[in-house]
């Protein structure tokens, strides 16, 4: 099915070529009718249970303008290589929750963002240089 969705856009190699390193994309989007319909601390649960299974954490962002909001980014290391990648959106209005395994780096996610029922990230997928630590 992702070979099929990558033919839907014949002049995108990126797309393309991060496509042919995924092996499977899960998306739930869960939608409100006001703000703040859901638990933050369900959110912090989710976290936690990543945390505790050894995932690591790359990215927390916290968005002040225009309400609350939240972009957490998880990933799965297997022989110091990521097989596994998984993205937390959460808006005033709506809970995002991407989990997309294969070989990805996080700067791939770009890419996906907008595809298969991705949410479009915001500001994009900013990867810290450990060499400027």
């Amino acid at each position: 099915m992702l070979v099929f969705a990558s033919k839907l856009e014949p002049n995108d190699a990126d797309l393309r070529r991060v496509i042919a390193g995924v092996s499977g994309i899960s998306v739930q989007n869960y939608r409100f009718q006001s703000p703040a319909q859901y638990d933050l601390s369900e959110l912090d649960s989710v976290n936690a249970q990543y945390r505790a299974a050894g995932w690591k954490q790359l990215m927390n962002k916290h968005h002040n303008n225009a309400g609350s909001g939240t972009t957490d980014l998880w990933v799965r290391l297997e022989n110091n290589a990521i097989s596994n990648v998984a993205i937390l959106l959460a808006r005033p209005n709506e809970v995002s929750f991407v989990a997309i395994s294969g070989s990805i780096s996080p700067a791939d996610l770009s890419h996906l963002s907008g595809h298969f029922g991705i949410p479009t990230i915001e500001g994009g997928v900013v990867v810290p240089n450990p060499s400027t630590r």
